[in-house]
């Protein structure tokens, strides 16, 4: 995901000064259409947010799709202050997918005192344009204004184009030697081992880039810096680097700043656009990652049956290695019919304009069956950033779901969404040709915006519902099954997806069958015994390896190593319900006994179960955060300092206890509360 935050910061405060370098940037990151400060005129609904760089950008980007209208549509500008200027640069990127003649035009128009709109740029296409950059210069009336405003505007047949895309747009007035860092987006946000800092650079300057320092650092660590020569980085052309040293972390969250050090030799004519950040995440664990393939189609759609022919054996062959969910749209032809609101939903999220249409783990696939296995190559490779665990049971018509997910770091904004499937159907046959259908979409549980939760790092989740199926379109009631993922709300991307097991009972054993320290059994293992000392000798600087076998081969066992020494190794369990957890603890200790011992001063939490007072020792400026068996945060206390926590206002029942250190260790524990 790109991030600007930074940037935008400043581009607020420059927004009233007159000669200011950048005026605007807008790589629709934050993930809104329109964007903040921006607005629509006509044709608000075909505007979307799409998780793909068609345009030659870095996902996401703004898109529009095609409607059966003949009208104009524009994306309007803030307001920008121009006083004291007669000339402008702008730059955007763009992709237009063409279907038919006379297909829309598009262009580029500004505006002053929310006047008539004065067309800069302009194109009529008859073919598919892009990807590619427009740079244009701008010295019409407009410019100089005070309430200057500036759209990408499309004008004519609606019906005729396929998806028009745009990206990285920007409003500058250019100063002799100034680079601008735009992108992070080669740094992943998530990251299980070490990862090059990578980002992009636009020269927004009249003097050609040379050569370019740039500078990173994560949190208040040391500077790491890197030097690229050799280059010939024009104006309003850009560069993507890659920094010399890989960005490592401890397990946890972090903030990451990039910056511009030097132009040629020396800092550039505005700082201001140098240094951007971004939140990074070394997550606990990872797993193999399910891809998730969600197609658009229907039963009146030619096209659709065409790539179908190869898609459903294809997917037939890798269902054990894929999750599939079909929506049937009601569309081109008389309808199909078993279209749902629901699925019209899920339609409007991707903004999909056509069928047949093709998503892996929440990006666009063209259909074709070798776009297909690049996509199911790349998603494959991805790590598996949640684990989910999921039954259902029938009832006549009423279907019982029960999911847990485990989550291996922080995240915000997510979506859980629960689809119930017919794994065949025929009734839905009409104009295309095909006789049956597979994985098509019935329910959506609760609905098609799914369940919102922000996950914390290790705190399983657990949603149960129950739903009458009645008044669906179910036509086997045994035939039914039950996908269920986990999707990012605005960059659209799914971390993880799976099938509910039909009557499954996962197993609740949590315990370890051992415990290795550098490949000897530890000193007095037992799997109730749930903290451990290993005595070190003096002088030790490298923490032992600590590995772990469960009892049950279906548990998840996550080993947190301890940072430094002394310290603590964890290691969480969590049995194949994801809910059951039991956790131990390696404290390293330095030094024999009698000569000056450090001794790791184990955190103590009594009484559990616990009628309201908890009692923390030993967790002194720690941050203390409990969560309900949902996943919902009850309390945060950022710097803990005393000894004792009042939960007497809580309900009853089972609570999650996360305990961050100092020196960024986690420790977490389940605690009962009981009645008085």
């Amino acid at each position: 995901m790109k991030t600007k935050r930074l940037l935008l910061a400043f581009l607020i405060m420059l927004s009233s000064v007159a000669h200011a370098q950048t005026f605007f940037w807008e790589a629709f990151d934050d993930g809104q259409m329109p964007p903040v400060g921006w607005t629509f005129q006509g044709l608000p609904a075909q505007w979307a947010i799409s998780n793909t760089n068609n345009a030659g950008g870095s996902a996401p980007e703004g898109v529009f799709n095609y409607v059966n209208q003949n009208t104009t549509t524009r994306l309007v500008s803030p307001v920008v202050d121009l006083t004291g200027l007669t000339t402008v640069k702008f730059s955007f990127r763009y992709y237009y997918d063409w279907y038919s003649n006379p297909s829309p035009k598009f262009g580029v128009a500004t505006r002053s005192n929310s006047g008539t709109w004065t067309s800069v740029f302009e194109q009529s296409p008859t073919g598919n344009m892009g990807p590619q950059q427009e740079d244009l210069t701008i010295n019409n009336s407009d410019v100089g204004s005070s309430t200057f405003q500036i759209c990408i505007y499309l004008s004519g047949n609606m019906y005729n184009l396929d998806y028009f895309f745009v990206d990285n747009m920007l409003l500058f007035n250019p100063l002799n030697k100034d680079g601008a860092m735009i992108s992070l987006g080669g740094v992943p946000t998530y990251f299980s081992a070490p990862v090059p800092v990578k980002g992009t650079i636009m020269n927004v300057g009249v003097t050609t880039i040379n050569s370019l320092d740039v500078e990173w650092q994560l949190d208040n660590g040391p500077v790491h810096s890197s030097g690229f020569t050799g280059l010939a980085i024009a104006t309003q052309q850009t560069y993507e680097f890659t920094c010399t040293d890989l960005l490592s972390a401890v397990i946890g969250s972090h903030g990451l700043k990039v910056w511009i050090k030097n132009v040629n030799g020396t800092p550039d004519d505005f700082p201001g656009n140098d240094t951007l950040g971004k939140p990074v995440y070394r997550i606990c664990h990872s797993i193999p990652r399910s891809p998730l393939f969600e197609e658009f189609t229907s039963s009146t759609c030619s096209p659709c049956k065409t790539f179908n022919t190869g898609f459903v054996p294809w997917c037939n062959s890798h269902e054990d290695d894929i999750t599939l969910v079909k929506y049937q749209m009601n569309w081109p032809g008389s309808g199909d019919p078993y279209y749902t609101e629901e699925g019209g939903v899920r339609r409007t999220y991707y903004g999909v304009g056509y069928v047949p249409d093709l998503y892996c783990n929440g990006s666009q696939v063209a259909t074709d069956m070798t776009a297909v296995q690049v996509a199911y190559d790349q998603a494959i490779l991805q790590a598996g950033m949640f684990k989910i665990e999921a039954t259902h049971t029938m009832n006549n018509h009423i279907i019982n779901v029960d999911a847990s997910i485990l989550p291996f770091s922080d995240f915000t904004n997510c979506m859980v969404q629960i689809v119930v499937m017919e794994k065949i159907t025929h009734n839905n046959a009409t104009t295309n040709g095909e006789t049956s259908f597979e994985h098509v979409m019935m329910k959506m549980i609760p609905d098609a915006n799914g369940t919102t939760f922000n996950f914390s790092d290790r705190v399983p989740v657990n949603i149960t519902d129950t739903v009458d199926l009645t008044g669906t379109n179910v036509e086997e009631w045994d035939d039914l099954i039950v996908g269920v993922f986990v999707q990012d709300i605005a960059t659209k991307e799914i971390y993880q997806s799976t099938y509910s097991i039909e009557n499954g009972v996962p197993e609740t054993e949590a315990r370890l069958a051992s415990i290795m320290q550098d490949g000897v059994l530890i000193s007095g293992f037992s799997p109730d015994i749930f903290t451990y000392e290993a005595r070190l000798p003096s002088g030790t600087i490298i923490v032992p390896e600590i590995t772990a076998t469960p009892i049950d081969t279906n548990e998840t066992v996550i080993i947190v190593p301890a940072n430094e020494l002394p310290g603590a190794t964890t290691i969480d369990v969590f049995a194949e319900d994801l809910m059951v957890h039991n956790l131990y603890t390696v404290n390293f200790i330095i030094g024999g006994v009698g000569m000056g011992d450090q001794k790791v001063q184990a955190v103590n939490i009594y009484p559990n179960p616990s009628a309201g007072n908890l009692y923390i020792g030993n967790a002194e400026h720690s941050s203390i955060r409990i969560f309900a068996s949902d996943g919902t945060m009850m309390m945060q206390v950022p710097d803990f300092t005393g000894t004792t926590i009042n939960l007497k206002s809580f309900p009853t029942g089972v609570y999650m206890l996360s305990i961050e250190k100092p020196d960024h260790s986690i420790i977490r524990k389940k605690i009962v509360l009981v009645t008085q």
